[in-house]
């Protein structure tokens, strides 16, 4: 069963006096509990792509669907509650709030969605202890490693039992070590939890580990065998 289908992609910004086609009736079909990777060097537009999937960013064309649901048919307000309830992103600067905790900052997907307080706290306490970080729950940003708070933002993309995730460069700020971590992490979590994971990634280290793969060139995809 598909998760993501998705069929004659298209997205253009348009200038002075020019258009920049990046995405050209781009179509792919993605498994649900699989993993897979989209890769490609810089600027290719594969964070554009990632971010239309995720309803961050609006095509030029062609349609989407996400578990069925039409999401290039929603309005701003409809794409909003979607994210919210049904996508976990983890990012390549982690975006962690620095005058909240880590608990306090993997609680808020589930306070956007106004979930109980005293539930969510649990419910993030409980993705901080699957990702290691149950030590670190009212430690600041500033005060974790690098490491910890990829792991935290992995933390913050499964809270409300979220089934798609998109990873958009997951591994890009961090050293080979703690790297090879995060993605022993991410493989651990996904088999355990049978979330369907996209990476966007020019890393090839974690590339070469993924299953499914696919390289964005000249606005298409083609599968890497």
């Amino acid at each position: 069963m598909a998760v993501i289908e998705i069929e004659n992609l298209r997205k253009e910004y348009r200038g002075e006096g020019e258009t920049v086609t990046v995405l050209e009736n781009l179509s792919m079909k993605v498994e649900d509990h699989s993993i897979v990777s989209v890769e490609g060097a810089s600027g290719v537009g594969k964070s554009t792509l990632l971010n239309i999937i995720g309803t961050i960013d609006s095509s030029s064309g062609g349609i989407i669907h996400i578990q069925g649901k039409e999401v290039t048919a929603m309005n701003e307000k409809q794409k909003e509650n979607f994210r919210a309830s049904t996508l976990g992103f983890i990012y390549q600067h982690h975006f962690l709030l620095p005058d909240f905790t880590v608990l306090e900052n993997v609680m808020m997907p589930l306070l956007i969605l106004r979930r109980p307080i005293l539930l969510s706290r649990k419910e993030a306490a409980d993705a901080l202890d699957l990702v290691g970080l149950s030590h670190r729950l009212e430690h600041y940003p500033s005060q974790i490693s690098g490491g910890e708070m990829a792991r935290a933002g992995v933390a913050r993309a499964l809270v409300g039992g979220k089934k798609l995730i998109l990873a958009d460069e997951p591994t890009g700020n961090l050293d080979k070590g703690n790297s090879d971590k995060l993605a022993d992490l991410l493989w651990k979590l996904q088999k355990e939890l049978q979330f369907t994971l996209m990476i966007v990634t020019h890393d090839m280290d974690l590339a070469s580990r993924v299953p499914v793969r696919y390289r964005l060139l000249r606005g298409l995809l083609e599968p890497i065998s």
